[in-house]
């Protein structure tokens, strides 16, 4: 998992450091974690001590996610790719991904154009349009399609200008996902 991949999963889950219930009823913690690196369930009354530590969590949590995605994934995609894949899968499941038009497409040919449309579908709550979920899958569409190549340093050293990149000065470039909103619960 790439840092931008990283960031955008950070960016789209948030940070909880108590336990919660997510719409979806289940005890979460962290940065979207249902159970810990040992397996064990997220609880009511678990806290962890700091975003360091949730940080952690998620590193650990998310190489599953990127087993099922290269699993899954038959066609060769480039690291921005599969930073996007398993944004989606993290957020949905492999199980909906692997019965996806969207898997299909990838497997097909990872460069279609049209592979935009299959993300943009995966929006919904039950029956209801969810803005964050928008915001989300745009966020993986920008990244799916970014150029990987073009955001690897020169060999002197300069970072290029891109799509994550749009100052000289490294200070400059903090998130390239200001400009969507993440998920709020309503």
């Amino acid at each position: 998992m790439t840092e931008k991949g990283l960031e955008l999963i950070k960016y789209f889950e948030g940070c909880r450091l108590n336990a919660y219930k997510c719409p979806a009823g289940v005890w979460t913690i962290g940065y979207g974690a249902t159970r810990y690196a040992d397996g064990t369930k997220v609880k009511e009354g678990d806290k962890l001590k700091s975003k360091e530590e949730a940080v952690e969590l998620l590193k650990v949590m998310i190489k599953s996610y990127e087993n099922s995605v290269d699993k899954l994934v038959t066609s060769k995609i480039n690291p921005f790719q599969r930073d996007a894949l398993t944004s989606f899968t993290y957020n949905l499941g492999a199980m909906n991904l692997g019965k996806s038009t969207l898997l299909k497409k990838v497997n097909r040919n990872p460069d279609d154009p049209t592979i935009k449309d299959e993300f943009a579908k995966w929006v919904h709550s039950g029956k209801k349009v969810l803005k964050g979920l928008v915001n989300r899958r745009n966020a993986e569409i920008e990244l799916y399609y970014s150029n990987w190549e073009a955001t690897l340093p020169h060999y002197d050293g300069t970072v290029p200008m891109g799509p994550f990149n749009t100052s000289k000065d490294p200070q400059a470039n903090i998130t390239w996902l200001h400009k969507y909103e993440p998920f709020k619960e309503e």
